[in-house]
């Protein structure tokens, strides 16, 4: 719709069948007249809410009377528009159309565009207007002109009219009017809408104004309704946001789904508050609000009841009439007037729950002040209870739970000793207080004199309970000033903290107190705690008791990321990492460290290498911690240049093993190295086994070069670490290591048989995977193996000798495959041409003039006879028949290879 600002604010248009003077063609159904400027999204919207069949019970006779004509029934339909628009449709019967066909309808609209001006009008009081336009018969429909800006208010609905109609004598309207109340409340809650039966559509208007006038004037201009349908068309008219339509006796008994259905002169069975429901004849059920109960005790004297809605009036008027509860400003009425109070617990209800925020500012707020300290007993005790309760249920309303957090907290600072006595869940209620000038210097009082009793306790235990519970309450009550935080921090260092550090007190305090709030564990507590010397003073991870830890780190939410500790170190010294390093390490004590969220030990671990590289002794379970998070080698790069001088060699073992080679993994490599060269001096928790490992894998990583090692030297690395990684390749790791690893493992393994050690299991899977690495590294194997040989650490008539016999296509002979081993699975060569990588090795080696082995066929045949004697069995004059033919054409191959491999160093010239 259009800005209000551009408009008057009320417009109307009129609706019928007429001919239009001076048009051919231009009768039937159409808008007769618009004023004030309505514009077409208006128009759309009152369109779209007129009915052209008025289906009365009784119709008007062809050819009606005066009399006849003025009573026709009528609908005046009103809804809530958009914003604070109201809109009105007001029909009438209007006899024969210009055709001559009977049951043409005149029907009016009317657009409030500012409700929100209308002051203490409610929509129902425009029933019966002298504005609504109600011509009959075609000519009145033709000559009917909007004349008036908006159909006045008349007095048929007006306050003191509506009470005439509830306490008309000889009636009996109250009870259906509760019901009818208490299923408003529900339909204004989102909950079924009404259908009333009335004898008449005046009827009709007078519920509906009993209705509206129990609320105050802007809530009346939310509550939709209609004087008139047929039981058949409620659908339709609810669709448009009516919460009560009125239908003709006749149609009932009759039920529409999802509406409640009663007649205005059944009487119901009438239910209880927080008890039996009414119940109408149709059976519906309607639950009982405090609605009904102000409306029978204001109902009992006419005069009370138009000074009560008088009054309810002027107090929705005082706190703004927006949004309000149907039923509050008459429950503060109720309240305001003693006369009343016999209804005083359902206003005392509906005040507690629907308040509005506006109530804070008025005058009024005393009365719910008055009404919760009544509701609160005698003592504090009572207070927390009741107040306990009132929040279990949440249907305070904001405005109040604001008040009561107020009065609770006046009542514990005059009630003292309920500060010793209080349970978490009343403790909790502070919070709801509010801070006042007032209530700070109680705080301040109470802190000081329990800081002075600390000068003349005995026994430290008691007190620390009865001090912590207190500081909790008024941490929680927001009441802290700087005279109160010296005070508190005081308490903490002199009481709390040395009991909770007491293996034997500690759990005793914490099960008494009992979880305390976030403020006072964050804010408080904890920087207490972790400052205090009986903590730091203690191994991380064995520094408190684990339910004194749990305790302390029970508000702990938000964890740095590594990245975040990269960027700013020095968040390991904040409260938070201390506490979580503390329950980690705590954890791993006993055995559960590896089952810690990983972004914990994060936490933990920068933790632990900052109090290390401050000095700290050694910390238990740091390995377990460690193992548990498989951080990569840019993760530990990073921590090693933060903490260079504590991160023990071994926990860099993986990244340096597992990793594809990377600057990252040759400066993790070349630090354990590093750190192992000054072993002597090592600040870090040593485990010498494993730092040596992980420095024999360093080793393996950064070896490019096998140039110039005796055969002294090759022993010597074999036993440091050349053993060691395939023993710890065999049993720890999974087959698919990098292949540059796995090609430093197998020259190791080729070594080692040809120095006659002891080789461990390998797994087939572990086989395989360095098979697979051979061939992608091929020239890598050949050349370490060549160059130990030239410096005379292998023999090369042992490595010949091996190259025939783990050559593919030799002898099947069992003993020498038992002895070969794992060197028949080092393949390399296509499909068509298998080779051993020892065949390659024995290329290179046998025209090498400083080949001191065999040179010639005849000295092939002689190295592989000579290691088939040291087998020293009975078959090995078989075996060395079976390999004599075999030499011949190896031998012959070897050479070809030798000679093809000079050639391409040479060049084609």
């Amino acid at each position: 719709m259009t800005s209000v600002a551009d408009h008057p604010r009320f417009g109307q248009l009129t609706y019928t069948s007429f001919d239009r003077p001076g048009s051919a063609g231009g009768g039937g159904w159409q808008i007769k007249q618009t004023s004030g400027d309505i514009d077409p999204d208006e128009e759309e919207t009152l369109l779209a809410g007129i009915v052209t069949r008025f289906e009365s019970v009784r119709q008007v006779p062809r050819i009606p009377t005066t009399e006849e004509v003025e009573n026709r029934p009528r609908r005046l339909m009103y809804t809530p528009g958009t914003g604070n628009t109201g809109l009105y449709w007001h029909t009438v019967p209007a006899g024969a159309e210009p055709s001559g066909r009977l049951g043409n309808v005149f029907a009016h609209a009317f657009l409030d565009r500012r409700t929100d001006a209308a002051g203490t009008l409610r929509p129902i009081e425009r029933w019966r207007s002298a504005e609504w336009l109600t011509p009959y018969g075609p000519t009145q429909v033709a000559g009917a002109i909007l004349s008036s800006p908006e159909p006045r208010p008349s007095d048929d609905a007006s306050r003191a009219s509506t009470l005439d109609f509830l306490l008309e004598p000889g009636t009996s309207r109250i009870g259906i009017f509760s019901v009818l109340l208490d299923a408003v409340a529900q339909a204004f809650r989102g909950g079924s809408p009404v259908v009333l039966g009335c004898t008449d559509t005046d009827s009709a208007a007078g519920w509906i104004a009993a209705v509206s006038h129990f609320m105050s004037p802007g809530t009346s201009r939310c509550f939709g309704w209609s004087t008139f349908d047929r039981l058949h068309t409620v659908d339709d008219t609810v669709a448009r946001g009516a919460h009560l339509v009125a239908v003709p006796l006749e149609d009932l008994p009759g039920d529409t789904p999802g509406c409640v259905v009663f007649g205005e002169n059944e009487t119901p069975a009438l239910g209880v508050l927080d008890g039996e429901p009414h119940c109408v004849d149709n059976g519906d059920m309607v639950p009982v609000t405090p609605w009904s109960g102000l409306a029978q005790i204001v109902l009992v004297d006419e005069s009370i009841a138009a000074r009560t809605l008088a009054h309810q009036d002027e107090i929705a008027t005082k706190v703004g009439d927006d949004d309000l509860s149907p039923m509050w400003p008459l429950a503060m009425a109720v309240v305001a007037d003693s006369d009343l109070h016999d209804s005083l617990g359902e206003a005392t209800t509906v005040l507690l729950e629907q308040s509005p925020d506006t109530a804070m500012e008025s005058e009024f707020v005393s009365l719910i002040v008055d009404v919760v300290d009544s509701s609160f007993g005698d003592t504090a005790g009572q207070a927390a209870r009741v107040f306990g309760g009132w929040h279990a249920d949440d249907r305070l309303a904001p405005v109040v739970r604001t008040l009561a957090g107020r009065v609770f907290a006046y009542r514990v600072f005059h009630d003292r000793a309920w500060f010793s006595n209080a349970d978490p869940s009343h403790r909790a209620l502070l919070e709801y207080c509010d801070r006042t000038p007032e209530l700070v210097t109680e705080a301040d009082r109470f802190l000081g004199a329990l800081r002075n009793r600390l000068y003349f306790a005995h026994e430290i235990e008691d007190l620390a309970v009865a001090a912590l519970q207190a500081l909790d309450a008024i941490i929680r009550a927001d009441l802290m000033s700087d005279r109160g935080n010296e005070l508190t921090l005081d308490i903490l260092e002199l009481v709390v903290v040395p009991v909770l550090c007491d293996e034997t007190q500690g759990p005793q305090l914490v099960a008494e107190v009992g979880p305390v709030g976030r403020s006072t564990c964050i804010d408080y507590l904890q920087p207490a705690v972790i400052t205090h010397f009986d903590f730091i003073g203690r191994p991380l991870g064995s520094r408190l008791e684990p339910s004194v830890l749990a305790f302390v780190a029970s508000s702990v939410t938000t964890t740095p990321t590594f990245d975040d500790f990269a960027a700013d170190p020095s968040l390991v010294s904040t409260t938070q990492s201390v506490i979580i390093a503390e329950g980690v390490f705590a954890l791993s004590e006993r055995g559960v460290g590896a089952r810690v969220r990983s972004e914990l030990a994060v936490v933990a671990l920068w933790r632990a290498f900052y109090e290390l590289n401050e000095g700290s002794g050694a910390i238990p379970g740091l390995d377990n911690v460690v193992a548990a998070q498989q951080w990569t080698a840019a993760e530990w790069r990073q921590m090693v240049q933060t903490y260079p001088s504590v991160v023990a060699p071994r926990f860099l073992q993986d990244a340096v093993v597992c990793e594809p080679w990377s600057t990252d993994v040759e400066l993790l490599a070349r630090h354990i190295l590093n750190l192992l060269d000054h072993a002597g001096s090592a600040p870090w928790q040593e485990d010498p086994h494993h730092d040596a490992l992980a420095g024999a894998w360093a080793l393996i990583r950064l070896r490019n070069s096998w140039d110039g090692i005796s055969e002294q030297e090759l022993d010597r690395d074999l036993g440091r670490y050349g053993l060691p990684t395939i023993t710890d390749y065999a049993r720890h790791y999974e087959a698919d290591l990098p292949d540059d690893v796995l090609a430093g493992l197998a020259v190791f393994i080729i070594a080692a048989k040809a120095r006659s050690a002891v080789l461990p299991v390998l797994p087939p899977r572990h086989v395989a995977a360095l098979a697979d690495a051979i061939e992608l590294n091929d020239r890598f194997v050949v050349d370490s193996i060549v160059e130990l040989a030239q410096a005379g650490a292998l023999d090369e008539n042992w490595l010949i000798a091996y190259a025939v016999l783990s050559s593919p296509g030799s002898p099947d002979v069992v003993l020498v495959s038992e002895t070969v081993g794992v060197l028949a699975h080092f393949i390399v060569g296509s499909d068509s041409e298998r080779r051993g990588i020892l065949d390659e090795v024995a290329a290179e080696i046998l025209p090498e003039p400083w080949n001191l082995g065999p040179r010639d066929r005849r000295g092939v045949q002689a190295a592989v006879s000579a290691e088939l004697m040291e087998f020293r069995d009975r078959t090995v004059d078989m075996a060395r028949e079976a390999y004599a033919a075999f030499v011949e054409g190896w031998y012959e191959q070897r050479v070809a290879d030798a000679q093809r491999a000079i050639s391409r160093l040479r060049g084609p010239f």
